[in-house]
């Protein structure tokens, strides 16, 4: 990125006794191509057709487009001195020991194409090529020993009589200075004498023409005009500044003024009409005092080559300026001419020179400090409004008005049989100034206590006052008791914007708000509404002037005339809040005031539109995807939809703002960017179209592309899609005869295989049948099963009690036995008890044990499989809690009490890994 420093460049002004013969200079606007990563110094400056400007700067061509700097290398070793372009594609360049062309490739590249190949020459004779032209479709070069001539593939060398300085191109013929023989014309490939002078021709430095007449520049020795054989010295003004400063560069301009680069003062403009300079330096405005060449764009303006970096001087504008460089005159708030003098109006006092808009010397008095707020004509007198109050000044006489401080404006009042009453609004509301026998005599006005900046009075003698951000009143005084008396207030929300404005426009009372104006209707107490358009200002004050009308708002300055509105955007950044005037010095010249300076409008100088040439130009068009660049028509592939443009608009010295759209989209935004990329196109025709705002007017360029739709939407493969359609069709047709063939043979297969089926499914039906009675039959068995496992259970508990039972006969016979008297025949006792015992058994008991095993057999060896810990006696009370028995039930069975029952079961809840509320038994009873 380069930095672009923009300063405005004025004359120093001295607030007391320091001349000011220059007055106002035109914009500057530096580039400082040292820190913008370039050489500090350039050599030589042109432009091409569409208004890119080159620059030749070390060893490489800077290529500036008005927004972005590109450059391009000729020769490492090589320091380049001077650039001819031929037109856009083609550019010349003079280099040391080096020359050729620079040929456009593409948008932005240039491909480098010696003019001399002959290694042996170029070692031999080392040459610098200090100037280029192009005469007669023949492109020469100038170095201090030779011409060279280039005709087609033919170059012609032209040797000097001694030592050439420098060439001129005059009216399409080549002048050339020799520094011991003078001035020549070359024709053909002869040098013909033209003036020659022993004591100045070492000194020789340039050769014009002005009005016919051939003038000579020398270094150091002044200017002179050739008559005859004979050389008559030119006088002008500063021509002794001038020869001290040593001339090293000029260039005659297109109004007949011939501009001079010193060695160590600047810049000279000098009308030799007149024999008027004027001059820019350092001290007022240049990057650096030596200038090594000047070009003249297509807008009449200036470019400096200088020793260190480049410098664009705006003098085809109608603005210049007036600087208080130093801060020893401060910001200028009114300028007022009257007669042959000048009264200045700062923030630091009043004070009074010659006309600025003459061309005499100037020298600034103080008449008056501190703060001037403005300077008013009423009646052809001068009135000064200043931070401690009003005052009255005829020549360089103040007389203070009043005792209220800070007054703002003068307004006439009428007044019948007085002639000089006047209004002015203050700090404090609105004083009344009118003159008695010779003496002022100030009255503040009752009824009003704000500050009234802004006031006028209408034909009958109303008088408005408007807060800017409130509304307008209007008032009626009271002459005889100096009181105002509210006729109508008209409050902001009456009108369009936040803020409004006050004007008198010849009779009329207009108040400004937003982009609309609203006209006073006195018959009919209203505003009438009508649009101003947003080109004119944000509620502007307005001023009719001469055949000029003025819109003048904290952010704009526009002028309208005869040949349209001109809009001064140099002035944008520059305006002092709130002080919105504009100062008429004669017809053609106005002054608007500028932080720590002002600015003069020259009607004289506006810039004529229809002469500029410079276009939007597509300065890259290029795919984000592959980096490859396409011109304005191309088709472009698929893959590359992803586009990035470039563009410029080669105006100088000032910002620019881009609209874009594609095809009929609405207009983008305004942007000071000059690149937009373009994502996720879709195939089709397209129109990319930029326009710019310059001066009022719209420049616009288009740039046609296509987007080729991908491979797979082509019109080649919409043709593959139709035939491969087509041989689906009668691939589907062919497919379905043989379908329809093989369904018939199928439907005859499938017949069999129905009937196969049925047959099959029939006995699978009746398989299943006598597996349903075999289920059936086995359900049956198990429910068998079950019923005899209760029933012999309950046998085996018949027999159990049955043993108890004998078990209890056997003790009570024994017990009788042993306890009675009458005993028992021992023969019959023990016949008795045998017959007890012989019933008293185990053998049902273990005959119940094997079978119940053998009918839970599977029972027990899933258990075992899941739980192996288990003993037999474990998995014998599984199976009688499976049966669900309770605890008195089983404990006979396993020949234990309930409560050993009871114990059994918690140690058998622990081995089965039982919860407190899993429920044992029907954890058994679910297991299959």
């Amino acid at each position: 990125m380069y930095r672009l420093l923009i300063i405005f460049c004025f004359l120093f002004v001295s607030v007391f006794s320091q001349s000011i013969s220059d007055k106002t200079l035109p914009k500057i606007t530096h580039y400082d191509t040292k820190n913008m990563g370039f050489n500090a110094q350039s050599w030589d400056v042109k432009q091409d057709e569409n208004g890119l400007v080159y620059i030749a700067n070390g060893n490489e061509v800077l290529v500036f487009d008005g927004t972005d700097w590109t450059s391009v290398a000729t020769n490492p070793e090589m320091v380049n001195r001077s650039l001819f372009v031929k037109n856009k594609d083609t550019i010349y360049f003079g280099a040391d020991g080096h020359h050729g062309m620079l040929i456009k490739n593409g948008y932005e590249n240039y491909k480098i194409q010696p003019l001399r190949n002959n290694k042996k020459d170029v070692a031999a004779d080392i040459e610098e090529y200090w100037r280029t032209h192009f005469i007669n479709k023949e492109i020469v070069f100038q170095t201090f020993r030779n011409l060279y001539v280039n005709q087609g593939n033919i170059i012609t060398k032209i040797p000097a009589p001694y030592r050439f300085k420098w060439s001129y191109n005059i009216d399409d013929q080549i002048y050339v200075n020799d520094l011991k023989y003078g001035v020549f014309r070359l024709e053909e490939t002869n040098l013909i004498p033209v003036i020659s002078d022993p004591d100045i021709n070492e000194n020789i430095i340039g050769v014009t023409k002005v009005n016919q007449d051939l003038i000579i520049i020398t270094d150091t020795k002044g200017l002179f005009k050739v008559k005859g054989d004979r050389l008559i010295p030119i006088d002008f003004t500063s021509s002794d500044d001038v020869q001290k400063a040593q001339i090293f560069s000029f260039l005659k301009l297109r109004d007949n003024r011939i501009a001079i680069g010193t060695v160590s003062n600047g810049l000279y403009l000098l009308d030799l009409s007149s024999g008027e300079t004027h001059n820019i330096n350092k001290r007022n405005g240049l990057q650096n005092n030596t200038i090594l060449s000047i070009y003249q764009d297509y807008e009449d303006n200036l470019w400096l080559a200088l020793d260190y970096g480049v410098d664009y001087v705006e003098l085809n504008s109608p603005l210049t300026y007036y600087y208080d460089y130093y801060g020893e005159l401060g910001t200028t708030y009114a300028v007022v001419n009257e007669m042959d003098l000048s009264y200045l109006g700062t923030n630091q006092g009043l004070y009074v020179g010659s006309e600025l808009n003459s061309n005499a010397n100037n020298e600034l008095e103080l008449l008056l400090n501190g703060q001037v707020w403005n300077i008013e004509k009423v009646d052809n007198k001068i009135y000064v409004g200043h931070d401690k109050g009003a005052y009255s000044l005829e020549g360089k006489v103040l007389t203070r008005m009043g005792e209220d401080l800070g007054a703002w404006n003068f307004r006439k009042y009428e007044v019948p049989g007085k002639e000089e009453v006047l209004i002015s609004g203050n700090y404090n509301g609105i004083s009344l100034y009118q003159k008695i026998d010779g003496e002022w005599e100030g009255y503040k006005l009752a009824g009003f206590e704000k500050s009234g900046r802004y006031l006028e009075i209408d034909e009958n003698n109303n008088i408005w006052v408007a807060l800017g951000s409130n509304g307008v009143f209007k008032f009626d005084l009271d002459y005889k008791n100096k009181q105002l008396k509210k006729l109508a207030f008209y409050p902001v929300e009456d009108f369009d914007g936040n803020r409004i404005s006050l004007s008198k426009v010849g009779k009329e009372i207009v108040i400004t708000s937003n982009f609309h104006s609203y006209v006073y209707s006195d018959d009919k107490d209203i505003f009438n509404k009508s649009e101003m358009g947003i080109d004119r200002g944000n509620a502007p004050r307005i001023y009719k002037i001469g055949d000029e009308t003025w819109y003048v708002d904290n952010d704009k300055v526009v002028v309208e005339d005869k040949q349209g509105l001109t809009v001064l955007h140099e002035l944008e950044d520059q305006l002092v809040p709130d002080v919105v005037n504009v100062f008429p010095l004669n017809s053609d010249h106005k002054v608007i005031p500028v932080f720590n300076g002002f600015a003069m409008y020259s009607k004289n100088k506006k810039t004529i539109k229809e002469g500029i040439k410079s276009d939007i130009l597509i300065r890259n068009f290029v795919s984000v995807n592959s980096g490859k660049s396409y011109d304005s028509g191309d088709n472009i592939a698929f893959s590359d939809n992803d586009l990035k443009i470039n563009y410029a608009l080669p105006i100088y010295g000032q910002e620019i703002e881009y609209q874009t759209r594609l095809n009929d989209n609405e207009w983008s935004e305004n942007t000071t960017a000059t690149e937009k990329t373009l994502f996720n196109l879709k195939e089709g025709d397209y129109t990319f179209k930029i326009r710019a705002k310059y001066n009022g007017d719209y420049r616009e360029s288009n740039f046609n592309f296509t987007i080729n739709p991908p491979i797979y939407r082509t019109n080649w493969a919409y043709l593959l899609y139709l035939l491969l359609f087509l041989l689906l069709v009668i691939s589907v047709i062919g497919i379905n005869r043989y379908k329809m063939k093989k369904q018939e043979r199928i439907l005859l297969e499938e017949k069999a295989r129905k009937l196969k089926k049925q047959e099959e499914e029939h006995k699978a039906q009746k398989l299943e049948q006598e597996h349903k009675i075999i289920e059936l039959n086995n359900s049956k068995l198990q429910d068998e099963i079950k019923a005899k496992s209760r029933e012999l259970t309950q046998i085996a508990y018949v027999n159990l009690n049955k043993n108890k039972i004998l078990k209890k006969i056997k003790d009570k016979i024994v017990k009788v036995q042993d306890a009675s008297d009458q005993k028992l025949p021992t023969n019959s006792y023990n016949e008795l008890v045998r017959l007890v015992d012989y019933y008293i058994t185990d053998k049902e008991s273990k005959l119940f044990e094997i079978n119940f095993d053998k009918s839970h057999q599977e029972f027990y060896e899933k258990l075992s499989k899941n739980y192996p810990n288990l003993t037999s006696k474990d998995l014998r009370l599984c199976a009688y809690l499976k049966m669900n028995l309770s605890s008195k039930e089983i404990a006979p069975l396993l020949g234990i009490s309930s409560q050993s029952v009871d114990v059994s079961r918690h140690r058998l809840r622990k081995k089965l890994n039982l919860g407190s509320k899993d429920n044992l038994t029907n954890i058994l009873i679910s297991l299959k």
